[in-house]
């Protein structure tokens, strides 16, 4: 059976959206030098080389000049080789919840986002800020990540809110259970407050979701602010400052797309 395949009118959209995107790019000066970035790496210590080097780069330098990759002991001239097979493994260690920083959402085993254990990762902060530059250098160089995010991982890159629906894409049962409860009547149904129970390292403590939470019972009137602040708590919850490192190294890279729909400009 062969895989299904997005419609042809929609795909040429796309494909259309991301030329002018990219373009839009060249024209403002992203990547096309004079100046030169030149990455030297180890295959077997990929990672922490990169990191180091990457991280030494000054907004300026990351936003304009060209990029070139030389894996050491495989010197030669780099007509995009190189490049391109430099991000796939990049990303595959980078993103692999192995390392920590990154989690597979709860509703399959190869969409990520960020990990609230990511709080224990030495210099976690530092390299959410790395993974932001990563994804800017990646965009404006035009090289593929083998990596999928989740799409609220996606908003946030792009500043923008998350509402109930985008909880389907991080946590599928949660999405239907919150749904329901702004679908249906819960008068004499729900006995619920503002309040929520987390867990971690197998301790779960209640948390308040607004000040006085665990006092206000959530009525048929004041459900969609619960609900509201639900989605804000399991979008957030533990990964706040991970979030904001790692959108403010992607905005040192790449400036263009904050606060705009993914590719939709005019």
């Amino acid at each position: 059976m062969s895989r299904a395949r997005a419609p042809a009118p929609y795909r040429r959209d796309f494909e259309a959206k991301l030329r002018n995107f990219y373009r839009k790019l060249e024209a403002k000066g992203y990547g096309q030098g004079p100046g030169k970035i030149k990455l030297i790496v180890r295959r077997d210590h990929l990672l922490e080389g990169t990191f180091n080097q990457v991280m030494a780069y000054s907004r300026k330098e990351l936003q304009r000049n060209k990029l070139y990759i030389t894996f050491i002991g495989e010197e030669g001239l780099d007509y995009s080789g190189p490049s391109r097979e430099f991000f796939f493994l990049l990303s595959q260690e980078l993103f692999n919840p192995y390392y920590g920083l990154f989690e597979y959402s709860a509703n399959d085993t190869y969409t990520v986002q960020i990990s609230p254990m990511s709080a224990f990762v030495e210099n976690h902060l530092e390299w959410f800020r790395f993974s932001g530059r990563i994804l800017g250098l990646a965009l404006i160089h035009q090289y593929l990540l083998d990596a999928f995010f989740t799409r609220p991982f996606y908003k946030a890159l792009l500043r923008l809110a998350t509402d109930l629906s985008d909880l389907e894409y991080l946590d599928e049962e949660f999405h239907q259970s919150l749904q329901w409860m702004k679908d249906n009547d819960i008068t004499d149904v729900l006995d619920l407050t503002f309040t929520v129970n987390e867990e971690v390292f197998g301790q779960v403590t209640e948390r308040e979701l607004k000040s006085g939470g665990a006092h206000i019972n959530v009525t048929e009137k004041n459900k969609k602010e619960y609900i509201d602040r639900m989605v804000k708590w399991r979008v957030e919850r533990g990964v706040v400052q991970q979030t904001e490192a790692l959108v403010r190294g992607f905005y040192e890279v790449e400036q263009t797309l904050s606060g705009q729909q993914p590719l939709a400009m005019a």
